[in-house]
This record gives C-alpha cells, structure tokens and sequence, in this order.
C-alpha cells in the first residue's frame, strides 16, 4: 500500500516541544511562588486574632491559617489541571495532570481535616459555636463536608455502583459548590480578607480568572462543533472490538501526533453523549480518514455497535505526549501492549510505514488468544515490509503453537528483548496492572525510567 499524501505535518510543530522543560520550570515556579505567597500571608498579614495570641498558641493559629491557605491554591490548581488545556498538556501530558489532580485530592483532604483541629485548637475550643455571627466558619465545615464527599465518591465510585458518566457530572457539581464555599470562607472568616488590601484583592483576581476559565473548559464542546466529523464506517475487529472510521465534514484536517489521543462525543439516537477518551488508531498521514478502535467492555461501549454511518461526532484533542517522533528519530523502538493497548503503536507503524522510517522497532503484543487480535493482516504486511519490524506475540488464555504462551513476566521479556539496545525508547500501552509490573520489570533488564512511556486512561 503506497503512502497517501498528507497535508499535514506534525513534525512542524516539534519546534514548540524544545521549549517543553523551560515552559515546565516556568509553569511549576510560577505555582511554587502563589503557593509561598499563599502560605505567607499569616506572617505579612497578621488578623486580629493573632495579636493577642502567644507562644504555642500563636504558632497553632498560624499553622492552621497556613494550611488553609495552602488547602485553598491546591483547589485552585485542581480546576486548572482538570481544564484539558493543551498548552499544560504538552509540557506535562493530561494523563500526568489528572495523577496529579488525585494526589492532591489526598493531599487537600488530609489539609484540609488539620486545618480547623489546629485553629480551634488555638482557641481552646472542640466546637463552633451554633451562633450566626459564626457564619463563615461553618460555610468552612460546609466545605470540608463537601471535600470528604467528593474524595469519598471519587475513590470508592465503582463500589458505590455508580457510573462513569453520572460521576463526572457529580464530580463537576460539586466542584462548583466547593469552590463557591471556599471564596465565601476565605472573604469573611478572617479580617485579613474581609478588608480592602492586597490579600483580598488577590483572592478575588483569582476567583474571577478560575471562572473565567470554568467558562472557557465548559464551552469546549460548543467550540468542537466548528469542525464536525461523520461515521463513514463500522468495521468489526478481533473477537470483541470496533473500528470506526470518521471523515471531517470540513476541509480542515485534524492535526495530531501518532500515539495521541482525543474525546469524542457521538451524537446518535442509540448512544449517550457523553465524551470519552479514545486513541486515535489512524496515522496523521491519512488526514481525511480518522480512526478509533474500541473494545466492548463497559456500560457504554456495549452500546458502541448500534451507531450508524452518518452520524455526527465532535472531538476534544488531541492529547498525550504518547508518540515516537517526540523522542530522538535515531533511536530504536520497543513497543509492549496489552490488548486493545496496541492502538498507539498502530497508528506509530502506520505513521512509519508511510514515512518509510526503517528503525529498529520490536513489537511484543500480549493478548488472551488469537481471536482478540485485531487488524492481524495489517500487522502481517507490515512485517512483509522492509520497516524494521520485529514482532512477538504473546497469548495468555491459550496454548498456540509456534509463539510464545502465558502472561509477561521479567524471564520472557529478557529473552524478547535480548538483542534490542537498553538505549531504545519504550512504549506501554494496556491494563494498568500489567503496565506496572512491565515497567519494573524494564527497569531490572536494564532500561531506564526516562526511556519508558506509559500511556493510562483514569478520566
């Protein structure tokens, strides 16, 4: 199959990528000092209240000021981690900003628990008071209900039966009312903010930046419907999977990264809305035909079947920094997937194939059994050409004659990858368990953690 021309080249744009560690330095100081400044202002901006405090009970006081303070930037950063902003996602990737946004969840929570034990504390006090000029301290025990309950739901969802799509909107909510709650608590708890000065103004520039910016993330899919996609075709792949081919109703290409991937809103009467993140399995080189391949495993893909050629589909993207033209064109490649997990690295193959890229790449690609494989001819004329391709098929359900059997572990991958340089970039792609112990497993053989890229969906 000859490569079709492209008008479309991502490799313009890596020019942008040099600046990603200056960018990132620049991003995280930037954080750094609103979290100093934050965590400052007991010291530079004392309350009344700190006036007549001494000793153990003045540094009670103020340690439990600071960490409120502290608990309210990391809200804050919570909003703008979770925007799905490219310019964050490049420098940092949006599955690397929604880890971070969960392990400031904890952090929050625990602060945010400490915080009013050490002012009362200060106080000598075990309770507020059930009077009303008390207000602003209990829309802060309002607050940190809300903060036990949106942790709670968030971490423990799927054992409270509660689905995906109705969590999110869940989640959203009450971000909102949080939010709210804490602008409240901040501006009238403390002298210090409830007055004309720099702290007040500070928290209020702030507030009206983040809704702004609430105003911005939710009109994303508004913006989406400038350039609509169509179902152009539904294709079964493998035992239990669907390909589906989307063509751009305006002449404008979608520009994307082999490897990255993007939401995708199908608007059909057999299907919810609702976005969700996909891998796109197509090669930017081919800009008029996308692609997605979806394995049917959950609430919503079990319905993915029942959409028709012709219907509307928006997208949100791309993202992720899942791809191999963003590391050096001269190393060589390993890729490792499990299941479905292969479609990043069949749209890279795609991607190199049509470019004529002839590196080294080692595929090893795990699946329960042959039936699961999906595209399997595809893949065996990318073997047939001369790109460099060496690949290992693994099945773990089933005995199969002439490849190897069972689950990946540190002796199998040894032996596959005994030839291949410990220089090479790795790419991870599957269930999350499996990508742990792979990347540990890496680690033994001789590869190191900057050379391995993992590729996680925990929207």
């Amino acid at each position: 199959m000859e490569p079709k021309s492209s008008s479309i080249s991502p490799l313009d744009d890596l020019r942008a990528y040099r600046f990603r560690y200056t960018l990132m330095g620049t991003i995280i100081g930037a954080a750094t000092l609103v979290l100093v400044g934050a965590m400052s202002v007991p010291f530079f901006f004392e309350s009344p209240s700190m006036w007549y405090k001494f000793g153990f009970d003045k540094a009670l006081l103020r340690t439990g000021k600071m960490l409120g303070l502290v608990v309210a930037t990391l809200l804050f950063f919570q909003l703008i981690q979770a925007a799905r902003l490219k310019v964050l996602d490049r420098v940092f990737s949006l599955p690397g900003l929604v880890r971070s946004h969960r392990l400031n969840a904890i952090v929050i929570l625990l602060l945010a628990v400490l915080h009013p034990i050490l002012v009362l504390a200060s106080e000598k006090k075990l309770l507020i008071p059930l009077e009303l000029r008390y207000w602003p301290e209990w829309a802060g025990v309002g607050l940190l209900t809300l903060i036990v309950i949106q942790f709670s739901v968030s971490q423990w969802r799927r054992a409270f039966r509660i689905t995906f799509h109705r969590w999110l909107l869940w989640h959203r909510c009450v971000g909102v009312f949080i939010l709210g709650f804490l602008v409240l608590h901040i501006l009238f708890v403390s002298e210090t903010f409830s007055e004309e000065g720099f702290p007040r103004t500070a928290v209020l520039t702030l507030t009206a930046l983040l809704a702004m910016l609430w105003l911005w993330v939710r009109s994303g899919w508004l913006r989406a419907r400038k350039m609509p996609l169509a179902v152009t075709r539904l294709a079964p792949q493998g035992k239990s999977s669907i390909c589906i081919e989307l063509s751009p109703k305006t002449n404008r290409p979608i520009q994307y990264f082999p490897g990255q991937f993007v939401f995708i809103s199908i608007h059909s009467n057999h299907i919810s809305r609702e976005p969700h993140p996909f891998t796109l399995s197509s090669t930017p080189t081919r800009p008029h035909c996308l692609q997605v391949t979806v394995r049917v495993s959950g609430d919503w893909t079990r319905h993915i079947g029942r959409i028709a050629v012709g219907d509307r589909v928006y997208i949100q993207g791309p993202f992720g920094r899942f791809s191999h033209i963003l590391t050096d064109p001269d190393r060589e490649i390993v890729m490792i997937a499990g299941g479905i997990g292969i479609t990043p690295m069949l749209s890279m193959l795609r991607y190199m194939s049509d470019r004529q890229d002839h590196r080294a790449v080692t595929l090893i690609w795990s699946n329960r059994s042959r039936e699961d494989i999906v595209y399997e001819e595809e893949f065996n004329d990318f073997m047939s050409k001369p790109i460099g391709l060496r690949s290992v098929f693994v099945f773990t359900g089933t005995s199969t004659k002439g490849v190897s059997t069972g689950r990946l572990n540190l002796d199998k991958l040894q032996t596959m990858l005994q030839t291949c340089s410990r220089r090479a970039v790795v790419f991870v792609c599957g269930p999350a368990l499996m990508m742990k112990q792979v990347k540990g497993d890496l680690k033994r053989i001789g590869f190191t953690s900057r050379s391995i890229y993992t590729e996680t969906f925990g929207f």
